[in-house]
């Protein structure tokens, strides 16, 4: 029997373990299966506690946990983009305000973080809300408007308590003094001071050339930070009590978008439009220091509660974290992106290629939901993607008014055809390859056909009275679909070039329209205020299905190539897939078993079986499985137990698929004449010879059951998986997946051990020096080197190093690897070797009710720490004895003070001074409790 050749893989890639995270599959809109990309990002913060992390974005509220950066939650359930974000000083209530599609929205949320339940709508602005801040106590949620005032919320009622107004502009950014009872507000390019107990207007600090876009207090209170705006470019700093301007910082190239103090208070960071982030010396105002890895603007910056790391969020849709002490990147965040302007899916249906407003294509692997490749070149947004007949050509086009040709295996362009009177909005191929049409943008309104060898104009189609969005060619070639901003969709006879039918019911612009695999559906992206997907008749005009869940325009649609799911591409950053074709069997699925196996050997045999469950009435079967030929060898295949005896098993035939040099199908079909089955069971067994031992993808698809009378009968299906064995990471002792300061503790403690032993990584029968250096030098990238001094400063002492160092030098090593440990250990040594002793800063700082006093110990000595309020009474004494010299910096090392007196009792919020006495070295700090 031979059967159609169509693959299921967008069914595949919604069912079993191909997406391997599963926040692609998180608060999903009615209907859709899975969303790439996690939409473009506005503001981040870190969580009180430093643990996590909240990303304000298109979709929703991201949280990532800080320290694995991993996705832990997303809060989702209104339809405008989220702006900003901000955690309550407990950490327990986080409150967001979102935008529409070209202006902010006058309307705050509140969750509970713990819950994820929504706690209030607060609604009273009659203008887009800007900026919204915590009062320290938590109980205030102030917000500035661009109806030019600042309201005041209570957070446990959600009740408008008051308002702030004196603004003659909208308010860009507010903040609270850390006692609370000062707000301060930018707007313009003025910076007003507010008593928060009264709502009077205390002060008005001038000074800026172009709007303050953000404000924030010093930790003490006493020092006021404001960014200055496009064409000022600077920062300045203000003191709180007397108004003065302290200092203006220069150096940024173009405006400041965000400030933030770290928690000590004695340095200023901000980020700019111009990529750089820099710091300041509060006191002095001296630059301290600039770091860059953004490839644009920066949009948002934040401090971790410790001080230690900085969290960047930038234009470039990527979130960067940065270590303070080495200024060096230390992670990222990525998955957001830019508006997804045009997508489309290559004819085998394993490659999905993406138009960006970042004027990049993307292509992803359809199938596990990861990038492959990005094509550059436009100079402008991407806003049309399409695949040649045979998936070795991509066409896009760009707001840079041209047309390209790319080869797809290699990513070279091939050709550029011009003609249009403007821009050239959509382009696509015909079914043959050998046409493509291109729709113009304002001032043209026309439809041009080309003949793709000799690029030569054929035909011109005038009918749209604004610009051609998207265009489609149906299966057969005979009919071009047309979506235009004039609203409408128009279908054309291709050779005659008539038009044949126009279809209304979108409300505004039309995006992006696609015919589906058999011609006899149409999917239209509606666009701006519209973002709605509709399905239609293509024969008859009719509307059939109205789809909605993304937050802003449907820039693309593409159908899988089986017709049964559509994808659709937003302008808020995501990729969502959507189900078309109900199973006609809901109860029944049939998958590959085990969906997930490790692959043995090289020449080992690999057994597979398709296994049915909750069947129906099944009396035959036939199914289509796609291998990795460069992975796997097929050899044999067996009919199973499900079907009734003496079931005729049709002979396997094995193809290969001609539009993937990775690709091959096993067609497997059987039916039974003795009757018909139920329940559970085993289809059919396969087996494979493994020629390489590397992950492969079993994609399982045209997965037809029937029953006696010939009824077919389509069930749920998921394909499976050969994971790669495991790889031995060279230096990685402890075998945790990754080298690092804890291997070199490993291989130290195991020295002298005979006999096999992880520690023994030259596996030479003994752990010895030889084995740390090798170590060392494994550890001993760019990447590995910031964290591992952080992690030495709790593991390691300087004498251990300096013994193993010692040693290593002795041997004379001579190899790059041995060498390149030997300089890691150099490096490790100076990191833990103590100059002097150091008072460092709190940790958190304000607190309540606890926090950890950090300090440096250069020589052994006794250690106590004596806490002073305001009138230089004492308060507490902490005594911790006779200490090594050494870092105390960790939570366990580091002082720990519970906010309770001498007599155990909880004191006052307050500033409170803390000083450190050792041998001859005393200092003193200043620290804040907040209740």
């Amino acid at each position: 029997m031979k059967t159609i050749v169509m693959l299921l893989t967008l069914f595949t890639l919604f069912s079993g373990n191909i997406f391997a995270q599963a926040y692609t599959l998180w608060h999903l809109p009615k209907d859709a299966k899975a969303r790439l990309g996690k939409g473009r990002i506005g503001e981040i913060q870190y969580s009180p506690d430093g643990t996590r992390l909240a990303v304000a974005s298109a979709i929703g509220i991201w949280f990532y946990d800080a320290r694995t950066y991993q996705e832990v939650a997303l809060f989702t359930g209104y339809t405008n983009t989220f702006r900003n974000v901000v955690f309550s000083p407990d950490g327990r209530t986080l409150a967001a305000s979102a935008s529409r599609s070209r202006s902010w929205d006058d309307i705050i949320r509140v969750w509970d973080v713990a819950t994820g339940a929504h706690k209030h709508t607060l609604a009273g602005h009659s203008s887009n809300v800007t900026s919204i801040a915590f009062s320290p106590n938590g109980q205030l949620l102030a917000s500035g408007s661009g109806d030019d005032t600042i309201r005041l919320w209570d957070v446990v009622t959600g009740a408008y308590t008051g308002i702030l107004a004196g603004h003659t502009g909208a308010i860009i950014s507010v903040a609270f003094s850390p006692d609370g009872e000062m707000l301060a507000s930018g707007s313009g390019t003025n910076i007003h001071l507010w008593d928060v107990v009264t709502g009077a207007h205390k002060e008005t600090l001038r000074g800026h050339s172009s709007g303050v876009t953000s404000v924030a207090f010093s930790p003490d209170g006493q020092t006021l930070a404001s960014g200055g705006g496009w064409r000022d470019n600077t920062v300045r700093l203000w003191d709180v009590v007397t108004s003065e301007h302290k200092h203006t910082l220069v150096g940024h190239s173009s405006g400041v978008e965000s400030i933030a103090f770290s928690p000590d208070g004695t340095t200023l960071s901000s980020g700019s439009r111009d990529g750089t982030i820099r710091f300041w010396d509060v006191i002095t105002g001296a630059h301290k220091g600039t770091i860059q890895g953004h490839t644009s603007g920066i949009t948002s910056i934040a401090f971790s509660p410790d001080g230690e790391t900085l969290l960047s969020g930038g234009y470039d849709r990527t979130i960067y974290l940065w270590d303070v002490i080495m200024e060096e990147h230390k992670g990222r965040f990525t998955g957001h992106t830019r508006s997804v302007e045009s997508i489309a899916f290559s004819p085998d249906g394993r490659t999905l290629a993406s138009g960006s407003r970042d004027d990049t294509i993307r292509l992803w692997d359809a199938v596990t939901g990861t990038q492959k490749h990005i094509l550059t070149g436009h100079t402008d947004p991407v806003t049309s993607v399409a695949f040649s007949p045979d998936g070795a050509i991509l066409s896009s086009r760009s707001w840079d008014g041209t047309v390209y040709l790319w080869e797809v295996a290699t990513g070279t362009q091939k050709h550029m055809l011009t003609g249009h009177m403007g821009r050239v909005e959509s382009v696509m191929f015909s079914p043959d390859g050998r046409t493509l049409a291109s729709g113009g943008g304002w001032e043209d309104n026309t439809i041009r056909l080309w003949d793709v060898v000799t690029g030569e104009q054929k035909r011109k189609l005038t009918r749209h009275t604004e610009s051609v969005t998207s265009l489609a060619f149906s299966p057969d070639g005979r009919t071009l679909a047309s979506g235009s901003w004039d609203a409408s969709i128009r279908l054309w006879d291709v050779i005659t070039g008539e038009q044949q039918r126009k279809l209304t019911g979108h409300a505004r612009h039309i995006e992006s329209i696609v015919f589906s695999p058999d011609g006899r559906t149409l999917a239209s992206g509606g666009g701006w205020e519209d973002g709605t997907i509709h399905l239609w008749n293509a024969v008859t005009g009719e509307s059939k299905r109205t789809f909605i869940g993304h937050t802003g325009r449907v820039y693309s649609v593409a159908f899988s190539p089986d017709g049964g799911a559509l994808a659709s591409g937003g302008g808020d950053g995501t990729i969502l897939l959507w189900e078309l074709t109900p199973s006609l069997n809901a109860n029944t699925s049939v998958r590959v078993e085990p969906s997930s196996i490790q692959s043995p050997a090289i020449g080992v045999p690999l057994t597979l079986a398709l296994n049915i469950t909750d069947g129906e009435n099944v009396a035959g079967y036939q199914a289509t499985v796609q291998f990795d030929p460069t992975t796997l060898r097929y050899v044999e295949s067996a009919n199973g137990d499900y079907l009734k005896t003496n079931a005729f098993f049709v002979t396997p035939e094995i193809v290969k698929v001609e539009t993937s040099l990775h690709a091959s199908q096993v067609k497997l079909a059987a039916t039974s004449l003795a009757g018909e089955s139920e329940g559970d069971g085993i289809l059919v067994t396969l087996t494979f010879e493994v020629v390489a031992a590397k992950a492969s993808a079993l994609i399982l698809s045209n997965v037809l059951l029937s029953d006696s009378a010939g009824k077919s009968l389509r069930p749920w299906v998921a394909g499976g998986q050969v994971i790669a064995p495991p790889q031995t990471i060279f230096g990685d002792a402890n075998r945790d997946g990754v080298v690092n300061i804890l291997d070199l503790v490993h291989v130290g403690s195991n020295f002298g051990h005979l006999g096999p032993n992880e520690a023994d990584v030259n596996e030479d029968g003994i752990v010895d020096i030889v084995d740390l250096v090798l170590v060392a030098g494994a550890e001993n990238n760019p990447a590995a080197a910031p964290s591992a001094y952080s992690l030495a400063v709790t593991m390691l002492t300087a004498a251990d190093v300096q013994g193993w160092l010692t040693q290593a030098q002795q041997l004379h090593l001579a190899d790059v690897t041995s060498q390149r440990g030997i300089r890691f250990l150099e490096q490790l040594l100076t990191a833990l070797t103590l100059n002097k002793t150091v008072l460092l800063p709190n940790y958190p700082n304000p607190f309540n009710p606890e926090t950890w006093i950090p300090y440096h110990l250069a020589h052994a000595s006794d250690v106590t720490l004596t806490i002073y309020n305001t009138k230089g009474a004492l308060v507490r004494q902490l005594y911790v004895g006779h200490q090594p010299a050494g870092f105390y910096t960790t939570r366990t090392k580091a002082f720990y003070w519970d906010g309770r007196n001498e007599s155990g009792e909880s004191v006052a919020s307050s500033v409170y001074f803390y000083q450190l006495c050792v041998r001859d070295y005393t200092a003193t700090r200043r620290m804040v409790i907040v209740k």
